[in-house]
């Protein structure tokens, strides 16, 4: 009998430092360990009800060594971050309001 290992690929979330390297110029922001990003410059035309406040931005930063927890590429530091209507345990869409109004940022997740 012959037995073989399995060799399985491992699938990981894009990192901010991953992002960035590909666009200087993304509009992200690290929550929980993953990225979200603002990939259409519209406002919330989704539809999405802002929730409670999950937190807000510490920092603005476009390193790519050191982006953490509430680290933005182009939010402002104090700018809130809202939970949206979808429950989940990693909330696919989370808003954010600038001068007023909300703006999607959507989780990237591999897999």
């Amino acid at each position: 009998m012959l037995l073989t290992a399995c060799n399985e690929a491992t699938v990981e979330n894009p990192t901010a430092k991953e992002i960035l390297s590909e666009n200087s110029d993304a509009d992200i922001l690290q929550l929980n360990g993953f990225i979200y990003s603002r990939t259409v410059d519209e406002k919330n035309e989704s539809g999405y009800v802002k929730r409670e406040k999950i937190g807000e931005i510490k920092e603005q930063s476009t390193s790519t060594w050191w982006f953490r927890d509430l680290y933005a590429s182009k939010l402002s530091k104090g700018t809130e971050i809202f939970s949206t209507d979808v429950v989940a345990d990693i909330p696919t869409v989370i808003l954010v309001e600038i001068d007023g109004e909300l703006v999607e940022y959507h989780v990237l997740i591999e897999g």
